[in-house]
């Protein structure tokens, strides 16, 4: 963070976006941007991306912190969710592991 904080900064006020451009001016990069980035990941991962998105990485992040026994109120204010009802109708996945080769090949 300090590396980058003077380019987070914007006059008196320091911008608080965490994921901001490499290209100048260092702007905070679009949604967009960081589905191709995740999406990019993924594949480079070895993971279907006909199966699975960018948008599979958020409940697969917050399932797995219920996985990991995270408790419901801190996993929903670091996704900013209000209402657990939320969480449980369209975040709360069960994992399922279909065998080890994704993780084999990633720690390979």
């Amino acid at each position: 963070m300090d590396k980058t904080k003077n380019l987070r900064q914007d006059g008196e006020q320091e911008d608080q976006k965490l994921l901001i451009s490499t290209i100048k001016p260092h702007k905070e990069v679009s949604k967009d941007t960081i589905a191709r980035w995740i999406r990019r990941m993924l594949v480079m991962s070895g993971v279907d991306t006909t199966k699975y998105s960018a948008g599979s990485v958020r409940p697969a992040a917050a399932s797995k912190a219920k996985a990991m026994a995270v408790p419901i109120t801190f996993i929903m204010a670091k996704a900013g969710w209000s209402s657990e009802a939320t969480f449980a109708k369209y975040y709360d996945k069960i994992i399922v592991q279909d065998s080890d080769t994704f993780q084999d090949a990633v720690l390979e």
